[in-house]
């Protein structure tokens, strides 16, 4: 059967995730029919199972029945201890107080972001989100995607012989489209949904097939692995479609020919958590049909009750390209949103809120209106669509935006109302703790959203001195003070600004100047400039004995300011005035020293300030190219400012500024999320001046090089790093030295001992050659010790590395008469 249906849907994008847990009650069906009440937590990338009870639960993968777990020793994983759940709500007889196990359990962190991205890449196949070039003004986060006008999608419903409709199929008709549907208690359809949270700017027409009744059973496609039985399925019934003769040229199409949004329902209940046919988001593209070809697909519930809530959610990734602002893991804290955001929690799922409105923003929905300058008194209409935008003039990525809600219409489900205040930053990533998306909470405890919302008689004002403050990401005070809020309503006001005619300064730090050698770094025993800018905002000049001061507010056995006050005077309005203070550094400073700075401008009784840190030393950014040195900072791509980016490959070669020198590198912060395999984002090192050379180690998480030294007779260290299309870390901080020629040859590689076999898979012999006391030890490149043992002549020691992890050794054997050093690989 096939039916033309308006259906407006919504859009997902490069991430996948059909629905996030925290503790919802979901029933689940035992071997035995009989029906259990089950605690979920987590996303389709990962999920844990609870009882009522608060004992961790777990599908048998032997007898079938879901039992309570235990984790094993490493703790990497959840066993079945055999004993069978039986908690139904409402029924204290049914759950256990008296287990030997501890409530809540879960597996390491290391082990769920494994999972995580393993489900990832099956789900999402080698899919990239499309991200912007890098730079102050670029965007690397959610892009700007317009939407509007006629969209067109594809919809399937498909049941199962052991899972036969129920639903009548004219049901799917006005569930997607019936502006006035009201069928099992949704607010609208699908349809009505997008219009009215687009402003009626996207009208979404969806063509409708179904039933397709699926070749296999239910319990057929689950038994195969994760999304495997549901992709096989799509396939299937779109070849199904293609054959009745339908065009897939005339549905909306991606930049790369790719069908935008093919939404896919069907029966059936899976009996386990984010496995077999759980519903899920992902990738497809081995359909091809009239010039275009499969990609993103979802696949939701055709069972009773309907509830559009997880559709809508999804295809808010395919069509606005949005992404998830909920977290995968939380290890790095919580989302801090709730049901305030579509694309976090959808609260009700018969009737979900908005996204948030950054996401809104970059569609085209809605009016964004510019209060960076504004001093006065603002009415805001609640819900009405219009969003106030107070931005960071020294980036234009981040920003406030304001908004009043009110639990009515579409916002019914959002957990208090008032005034919303977000903080955004385009290149911030809501899987880290630099979030992209911030709702900021006026009770300061994100994780209570009932207090989230600013108004008359909870908390009234928002500013550099309230708790939480208004200041950036980078702790410098933004100038954002709304206060004077009233009570929640249809229309609420509230002052931005001073609230009276007076000078607004804002001061933006200009860089670093004049240094002794003009190469643009404070080294140790220069003298430099560090230059801001002064800028009135405000109505009126500033006070002719306006003032800048400039104190070091860390590391000032290091530092001293030559210049700490200086006179400004009257600042016009719209003007700006530079100011440079006068710095130097002791000739002792180390390379790495941080000096931390506050600038302070005061005019009058009213002061404003700015922080900075200075970093002492050249610095080398991770690049693709080749450099010399022996004093200097190595850096990830991103510097001390930023993250690294997304997508990235590079390949950097240090070699030492002296001939017959050797490069030494001490890692002193680390910190690139990944895998527990270094799969996603790790950085490679090899010990000579191509990665051709020996590999030393492959690096990521918070685990530290420490510290590396070649052994390479050219003296040079290569650095290869790589990141995918998701998260971004800190990435590192470490100071490049070198071994003089001296100190190298000091250090003898070829004498003195004899190993066999090298590399090896096991067992090494250790031979001395100079029949002299002294000690051996054997470290990894993490500098580990592994061994450690006096010698007294020339018998041979045999150690065993079979229990050691393959990579590469140091094997140090030091006397009287030298050191002599050697490389050991194991290898399986």
């Amino acid at each position: 059967m096939k039916n033309t249906l308006l259906l407006l849907f919504i859009f997902v994008s490069g991430l996948v995730n059909a629905a996030p847990y925290h503790g919802q009650v979901k029933p689940f069906k035992q071997p035995d029919g009989s029906r259990v009440d089950l605690k979920l937590f987590g996303t389709e990338y990962y999920m844990r199972a609870e009882g009522l009870d608060g004992y961790t639960l777990i599908r048998d993968t032997k007898t079938k029945w879901i039992c309570y777990a235990r984790l094993s020793k490493d703790g990497t994983e959840l066993i079945s201890t055999g004993e069978i759940y039986k908690g139904v709500e409402g029924d204290p007889a049914t759950l256990k107080s008296d287990l030997k196990m501890s409530l809540h359990l879960d597996i390491s962190s290391d082990s769920r972001n494994r999972i995580i991205n393993e489900n990832k890449h099956k789900l999402e196949g080698n899919e990239e989100k499309a991200k912007g070039g890098i730079g102050s003004n670029s965007i690397t986060g959610t892009q700007i995607h317009p939407v509007s006008g006629h969209i067109k999608g594809l919809c399937i419903v498909i049941d199962f012989s052991d899972e036969p409709a129920v639903v009548p199929f004219s049901e799917f008709e006005g569930f997607c489209n019936d502006l006035t549907y009201t069928g099992y208690g949704n607010n609208g359809s699908l349809r009505k949904y997008y219009s009215d949270i687009s402003g009626g700017l996207m009208d979404y027409e969806n063509v409708v097939y179904g039933y397709y009744r699926a070749p296999l059973t239910f319990a057929q496609y689950d038994a195969m692995p994760y999304a495997q039985g549901a992709r096989q399925i799509l396939g299937l019934a779109l070849n199904w479609i293609k054959q009745q003769g339908f065009d897939f040229s005339t549905l909306s199409l991606n930049s790369d020919n790719s069908i935008m949004a093919i939404n896919m329902m069907y029966t059936g209940d899976p009996p386990t958590w984010a496995e077999g046919m759980w519903h899920h988001a992902g990738s497809y593209t081995n359909f091809n049909a009239n010039g275009v070809h499969s990609g993103r697909y979802n696949c939701s519930p055709a069972n009773s009750p309907l509830e559009f809530g997880v559709v809508a959610h999804e295809n808010g990734h395919m069509i606005g390209k949005w992404p998830d602002t909920y977290k995968y893991e939380t290890t790095t804290g919580p989302d801090g949103i709730g049901s305030f955001d579509l694309m976090c929690s959808y609260g009700n799922p018969k009737n979900p809120p908005p996204p948030n409105p950054l996401f809104r923003a970059n569609a085209g929905w809605g009016k964004v209106i510019d209060i960076t300058n504004f001093n006065g008194v603002i009415s805001d209409t609640s819900n009405d669509g219009v969003m106030y935008k107070y931005r960071n003039l020294a980036d234009t990525n981040e920003f406030f935006l304001l908004e009043s809600r009110l639990k009515t219409g579409r916002s019914t489900s959002i957990p208090s109302d008032g005034l919303t205040i977000w903080h955004m930053d385009r290149n911030g990533d809501n899987q880290t703790t630099h979030h992209e998306v911030y709702l900021v909470h006026a009770g300061n405890s994100i994780t209570t959203h009932s207090t989230a919302c600013f108004r008359s008689g909870f908390k009234t004002e928002y500013s550099a001195t309230t708790l939480p403050n208004s200041n950036f990401y980078n702790t410098d005070p933004s100038g954002l003070r709304v206060w004077s809020i009233g009570p929640k309503g249809s229309v609420m006001t509230y002052k931005i600004g001073a609230g009276e005619t007076a000078a607004f300064l804002y001061l933006n730090y200009a860089g670093l100047s004049d240094d002794n050698n003009t190469n643009g770094f404070a080294e140790a025993g220069e003298s430099f400039n560090l230059n801001i800018n002064t800028l009135n905002l405000g109505q009126i000049a500033s006070s002719t004995t306006t003032k800048a001061t400039c104190k070091v507010t860390s590391g000032a056995s290091f530092a001293t300011v030559n210049t700490d006050t200086v006179i400004i005077g009257a600042i016009q309005v719209n003007q700006s005035l530079p100011t440079a203070f006068n710095l130097s550094l002791q000739p002792n400073t180390p390379v790495g020293t941080e000096i931390s700075v506050r600038f302070t401008v005061f005019d009058g009784p009213n002061s404003i300030f700015l922080n900075r840190k200075i970093l002492v030393g050249k610095q080398l950014l991770m690049s693709s190219d080749s450099v010399n040195a022996c004093s200097a900072l190595f850096l990830d791509e991103g510097g001390m400012d930023s993250n690294y980016h997304n997508t990235t490959d590079l390949l950097k070669t240090l070699f030492p500024a002296q001939s017959g020198s050797k490069i030494s590198v001490n890692f002193s912060a680390f910190n690139v999320p990944s895998d527990a395999i270094c799969g996603t984002d790790y950085l490679d090192i090899y010990d000579g001046p191509t990665a051709s050379y020996p590999y030393i180690g492959t690096y990521c998480g918070t685990t530290s090089p420490g510290t590396i030294t070649a052994t390479d007779t050219s003296g040079a260290l290569t650095f290869y790093f790589h990141s995918d299309d998701e998260n971004t870390g800190t990435g590192w901080k470490a100071v490049v030295s070198c071994l003089t020629p001296l100190e190298v040859a000091g250090i003898k590689t070829t004498e003195g001992i004899r190993l066999y076999p090298n590399p090896t898979k096991g067992n090494l012999t250790i031979r001395m050659e100079v029949g002299e006391a002294g000690t051996i030890s054997l470290t990894d490149v993490h500098g580990k010790e592994v061994l450690n043992r006096s010698i007294t002549g020339l018998e041979p020691i045999i150690v065993n590395l079979s229990a050691n992890p393959e990579g590469i050794y140091f094997l140090r054997h030091q006397t009287k008469g030298g050191i002599w050093v050697k490389k050991v690989e194991v290898r399986r």
